[in-house]
C-alpha cells in the first residue's frame, strides 16, 4: 500500500478542478490588484479635480486683476486727456493775458 491509485476515469476531473483553483487564484490576485489600482486612480483623479479647481479660480482673480487694472489705466488716460484740456487752456489765458 506504498501507492495512491487513481482511476482513469477521474483523470479529467481531477484535471479540470487544479486547472479551475488555479484560474479561481489568479483571478482573485487580478481582481485584488485591480482594486488597488482603481483606488489609486481614484486618489489621483480627487488631487487633480482640486488642482483644477484651484486653477480656475486663480485664473479667474487673475482676469479679474487684470480687468481692474485695465479698467483703472482707462481712467488715468480720461483724467490725463481732461488735465491736458485744462493746462492748454490755462497756457492759452496766459498767453492772452501777456499780449
Amino acid at each position: 500500500m506504498d501507492t495512491i491509485k487513481i482511476p482513469t476515469w477521474a483523470l479529467p476531473i481531477g484535471a479540470a478542478a487544479i486547472s479551475g483553483a488555479v484560474a479561481w487564484g489568479s483571478m482573485q490576485a487580478v481582481a485584488e490588484a485591480t482594486q488597488a489600482e482603481v483606488e489609486r486612480v481614484a486618489i489621483i483623479l480627487e488631487k487633480v479635480t482640486e488642482e483644477t479647481d484651484e486653477n480656475t479660480q486663480s485664473t479667474a482673480l487673475n482676469g479679474q486683476a487684470i480687468k481692474s487694472i485695465a479698467d483703472s489705466l482707462a481712467r488715468q488716460e480720461q483724467i490725463q486727456a481732461a488735465s491736458d484740456q485744462r493746462l492748454a487752456h490755462l497756457v492759452q489765458l496766459l498767453l492772452e493775458q501777456n499780449k
